[in-house]
C-alpha cells in the first residue's frame, strides 16, 4: 500500500513540475521532490538503512508542504476586508507585455476593479517598476487597464521604483503617507503571494487584509513552492 502512495505522489509532483515549465526554481524544486517520492517508491519495504532515511525525509517534505498550502491558503482568502468604508488598495505587479498586463497581472487588477467599483470610498496604489525585457512600468500598464475599465483616474497612485515585493510594499506605504491616503491597507495579489506579502507589511509596521486573483491552476504548485523559497531568503537574510 505504501508503495503505491508513494509512487502516485512521485506522479503527480512530476507532472506538477511539467505543467509549472522546468526552467523555474519552484517547478525545478518540484522536480526534485517528486525524484525524493519516486525512490521511496520503489525502495519501500526493503530492510535497508538508507529506505528509512528516505521515507523519513518524503514524510518531512510531504507534511511541510501540506502545512505550507494551508497557511497561505489562509492568507489569501480568509483575510477579505470590509465591503464599505475607506480603503486603499496596494495591487503588487508583475511581468506586462508591451503596454498590456500579462494574464497573471490583469487577473489581479479585475480584482482590484471589482473591489473599486463596489466601494467608491476606496483608492488604489499600483506598485511596479520596469523590469527586465519591458517598455513600460509595471504601474503605468496597471493604471492603464484599470481606467480603461472604468476606475476613475484620480483614485489610483503610481509607485514606479519597486523592483520586488520588499520595495513594492515599502515604496507603496511611503507613498500612502505621503499622499494621506488611508491606512486601511488591502493587498491585491495571487493567494500563493500574500503570505510573503503580508510578512513584508507586518515588517514595515503595518496591517492589511488580502484579495486575490484566480491564478491558473497549472502554475500555483511550482509558484507556491517558490514563495516559499522567498520566504526562507527572506528568513535567513532579511
Amino acid at each position: 500500500m505504501g508503495r503505491w502512495v508513494w509512487g502516485i505522489l512521485a506522479v503527480l509532483f512530476l507532472l506538477m513540475s511539467a505543467m509549472g515549465g522546468i526552467f523555474r526554481v519552484g517547478a525545478f524544486i518540484l522536480l526534485m521532490i517528486g525524484i525524493l517520492f519516486g525512490c521511496t517508491a520503489i525502495f519501500w519495504g526493503k530492510k535497508k538503512g538508507g529506505n528509512r532515511v528516505l521515507t523519513i525525509c518524503s514524510v518531512l517534505v510531504l507534511t511541510g508542504l501540506i502545512l505550507h498550502a494551508a497557511v497561505w491558503n489562509y492568507f489569501a482568502y480568509c483575510r477579505q476586508p470590509a465591503e464599505q468604508g475607506e480603503a486603499t488598495v496596494i495591487v503588487l505587479g508583475c511581468k506586462v507585455n508591451g503596454d498590456q498586463p500579462s494574464l497573471m497581472l490583469k487577473r489581479r487588477l479585475q480584482k482590484a476593479q471589482e473591489y473599486l467599483q463596489k466601494n467608491p470610498q476606496a483608492n488604489c496604489v499600483v506598485s511596479g517598476g520596469m523590469g527586465e525585457n519591458e517598455s513600460y512600468t509595471e504601474a503605468y500598464v496597471m493604471k492603464k487597464f484599470l481606467t480603461e475599465n472604468g476606475i476613475e483616474p484620480e483614485r489610483i497612485y503610481e509607485e514606479n521604483r519597486s523592483v520586488n515585493t520588499d520595495t513594492n510594499i515599502a515604496y507603496s506605504l511611503e507613498l500612502i503617507q505621503k499622499e494621506g491616503l488611508s491606512e486601511n491597507l488591502i493587498i491585491c495579489s495571487d493567494g500563493f503571494h500574500q503570505l510573503r506579502a503580508w510578512l513584508y507589511v507586518r515588517r514595515n509596521g503595518a496591517q492589511a487584509t488580502a484579495i486575490s486573483g484566480r491564478t491558473p491552476f497549472w502554475v500555483v504548485p511550482s509558484y507556491a513552492i517558490r514563495e516559499l523559497c522567498g520566504i526562507a531568503k527572506m528568513m535567513v537574510l532579511g
